[in-house]
């Protein structure tokens, strides 16, 4: 799908047919009547309490518009005192959702009405509210629907809703401001479009092959080098782990490389710019599709194990934000592509595998397959010896009984680094949550026949056992922090932004920025 151009004017742009004006409440929880044309509008909704303006309300007015526009849009901010960058975003969220059932063609965001706000945090700038309430309403404007067939009135390459949505304002150094904001929003957007687009894929389009090549032609594309390792190089790397949750499977896996290195930044000392430049590896998991293995799933739900390769696909999303941002960080992205299936070639439980590292590992439990996967492309990640390696899973189930839907666990060897995530998330909205990585869990995972068992006998602390696996791969002196996605991947259901069904693209943002403000 193509996503809709935002742009910044100082007066409407022809063709749109809905203005879009923030209301916000005021102490009584009334709305607040903005100033410009829509005043006495919204002061009859004043007096007939039609309208409050309420944080995630919308109301839509027919033929109501101004200045060309045929209807009128209120998006309900709530008290201005109360407003975050999470709430404009939801706000920008809904907004979309209500142009959509309305058929809007073109929209027009009135900037005066959403900076007209009384009490805004000091922190929350007018530049940063401009960002969030346009996130909400680009990345509302996700769809995924690559495979229906196109109904005639409507071909395939066409936008979803609003093929252009204009920030209208009319101070000029403002503005420009605010299209920075929006380049970065539209290429946040198109990331995303492709971290949600990967992880949508059907499995028997979706193949490890099929995202390798994707993955080449996108790197083409944004100027990425790109390495495709095969399972011939897999095998020569003594790739063990990654070989054997694969061995069952019909497909062959591939293991995907992206670099990034930022140009020679221009000054005065280019030298120290060098010098300062960090090495960021980010780790994805790519099941294609998890069966379980001979430890098969329970068939409710199993459509949804096409996204047992989210960590992959927001690795993706992360590094081509990263480069469309031109961070000043060097980023490798390694993203592990196999399939987890039941066959007479599957590896079966009590077998013991050995991995790259050299380390021997009795399968308990077949299903417990994303931490094999990540075990060697971890250890084949520390030889580009990275600053840091963050690594992004769907990795358990037990993150959603421990944290619910509305965050992801972190984990790690190193707390500073566990908190620059922790912040990059919270600057966007995307909570992580830090779980305790203790030692002792450890003691649940020896094993008589091997070095260790891939999973206890038990479900208990079964997030923090998997992250304990991982860290038995990190060499002494490697920071490194592991995200449990698992909960916040696919079907977020309570942000306005995020498709109902299907995947996030969340900590796309996150993996972003943390590589933009690392040092």
């Amino acid at each position: 799908m193509i996503l809709p151009i935002l742009e910044v004017k100082a007066a409407p742009a022809k063709g749109a047919d809905t203005d879009i004006v923030a209301v916000y409440q005021d102490a009584a929880k009334k709305a607040i009547p903005p100033k410009g044309p829509y005043l006495a509008t919204v002061g009859k909704f004043r007096k007939s309490e039609g309208f409050a303006g309420r944080s995630g309300s919308v109301q839509s007015i027919p033929f109501a518009g101004k200045g060309g526009a045929k209807h009128a849009l209120f998006v309900g901010m709530g008290p201005a005192g109360e407003l975050t960058e999470e709430k404009a975003r939801n706000a920008g969220g809904n907004a979309f959702q209500k142009l959509l059932t309305e058929k809007s063609t073109g929209a027009v965001v009135r900037l005066d009405s959403l900076f007209g706000g009384r009490g805004l945090d000091r922190d929350l700038t007018e530049t940063r509210l401009a960002r969030a309430f346009a996130e909400g309403l680009l990345l509302g404007a996700y769809k995924y629907d690559k495979h229906k067939s196109a109904p005639k009135e409507k071909p395939k390459g066409k936008s979803h809703g609003p093929a252009r949505i204009t920030f209208v304002l009319k101070d000029k150094v403002l503005s420009e401001q605010v299209a920075m904001e929006l380049a970065i929003v539209q290429a946040t957007a198109e990331a995303m479009r492709v971290t949600r687009d990967w992880s949508n894929e059907p499995s028997n389009h979706g193949t490890p092959e099929y995202f390798a090549e994707d993955a080449k032609r996108l790197a083409k594309e944004y100027g990425l080098k790109c390495t495709i390792l095969t399972e011939a190089h897999a095998a020569k790397e003594k790739m063990g782990l990654f070989l054997g949750v694969g061995q069952g499977s019909d497909v062959e896996g591939r293991i995907v490389v992206l670099e990034y290195t930022p140009k020679k930044v221009a000054g005065k000392n280019p030298e120290k710019k060098s010098k300062d430049m960090k090495t960021i590896a980010f780790v994805g998991k790519g099941v294609t599709f998890d069966s379980g293995g001979i430890s098969i799933k329970p068939s409710m739900k199993m459509e949804d194990m096409k996204h047992d390769m989210t960590g992959a696909a927001t690795v993706m999303g992360g590094i081509l934000l990263a480069s469309q941002m031109k961070i000043q960080n060097r980023i490798i992205a390694i993203m592990a592509f196999t399939e987890n299936m039941p066959s007479g070639n599957a590896i079966q439980p009590g077998n013991v595998l050995t991995s790259r590292a050299g380390k021997t590992v009795e399968i308990i439990n077949t299903d417990a397959e994303g931490r094999l996967v990540l075990a060697d492309v971890l250890d084949y990640a520390q030889d580009f010896k990275p600053d840091a390696i963050i690594d992004v899973a769907t990795l358990t189930g037990a993150v959603m009984v421990a944290l619910g839907k509305m965050c992801c666990g972190i984990m790690g060897n190193d707390e500073e680094l566990i908190q620059a995530v922790r912040r990059a998330g919270e600057d966007n909205g995307e909570r992580v949550w830090q779980l305790p990585l203790f030692d002792d869990y450890f003691d649940d995972l020896r094993s008589d026949y091997a070095d260790m068992k891939n999973s206890a006998n038990d479900p208990l602390g079964g997030t923090i056992r998997g992250a304990i696996f991982l860290k038995q791969f990190i060499k002494k002196g490697v920071r490194w922090a592991h995200l449990d996605i698992a909960a916040t991947a696919w079907s977020v259901t309570h942000l306005s932004y995020i498709p109902k069904r299907g995947a996030s693209g969340l900590f796309v943002r996150t993996l972003a920025k943390f590589a933009s403000d690392f040092s």
